[in-house]
């Protein structure tokens, strides 16, 4: 993803519990209409109405991606709901005051509940920050505690929204990039009107491309990546003559 300010140079810590280290940088994230509004916000913190945001976003919008970012940015920790669960009290309290970021907290519930709440407080209370990434508000988290609820609630929202034509496009050089493949700009026209504009699609679209390029052991060419969607497109139309 590209984005607005450069920071300088930080190698991402080792994580305290273990949350892969993804080589992801704030000045990576790829900017735009669609998440312009939540960069912004979480990338002020000192200037948030309270010491916890929750940015929300579709699936494979790059959330994972944010969070991590984030905590690299500001010298922070990043984890998942689960690893969360996991810290114990000793954990929880070395996180006292610090930038946080927790990855799928809509996943809170159970053992999570007593952490995120713990979570919350210890960081408040020392003058850090917290980071909530999901695919649901926090209105909508499954949780039974009260306390939590009453938080959650509460909480302020920015959204990741889905992404246009231009986005797709850079998406697809970048998740081709990440196959170690590379689109024509010629591919590349022919697959932004036709794709469905959302990022999953664009992901499970690589993922077939990848698929075909190492069974035929062929560049993705024009005609591949036209097959491939061709094949997609008859699979939904099968679909839906079933259902």
């Amino acid at each position: 993803m590209s984005s607005g300010d450069a920071e300088p140079d930080r190698s991402p810590q080792q994580p305290m519990f273990g949350f892969p280290a993804p080589m992801a940088r704030w000045d990576g994230l790829l900017a735009g209409p669609h998440n312009a509004g939540a960069l912004r916000i979480a990338g002020n913190p000192e200037d948030w109405a309270t010491p916890v945001l929750c940015i929300t976003g579709p699936a494979k919008s790059g959330l994972t991606f944010l969070a991590a970012a984030w905590a690299v940015r500001f010298n922070g920790e990043c984890l998942t709901a689960a690893q969360l669960a996991r810290a114990g009290r000793r954990g929880l309290d070395a996180l006292a005051g610090r930038h946080v970021a927790v990855d799928d907290g809509d996943l809170a519930g159970g053992r999570q509940d007593e952490a995120l709440l713990s979570l919350i407080n210890l960081v408040a209370a020392g003058g850090g920050r917290l980071l909530l990434t999901a695919h649901r508000a926090p209105s909508q988290w499954r949780t039974a505690s009260p306390d939590l609820r009453s938080r959650l609630n509460a909480l302020p929202v920015g959204e990741i929204g889905p992404p246009d034509d231009t986005v797709v496009r850079a998406r697809l050089a970048i998740a081709a990039e990440r196959r170690f493949l590379r689109l024509s700009p010629e591919t590349l026209n022919y697959l932004v009107p036709r794709l469905e504009l959302a990022y999953d699609a664009v992901e499970n679209f690589m993922d077939r491309l990848s698929d075909a390029v190492s069974d035929h052991d062929r560049a993705p060419s024009l005609p591949l990546a036209r097959r491939v969607l061709e094949q997609m497109s008859e699979a939904a139309g099968d679909d839906v003559a079933e259902g």
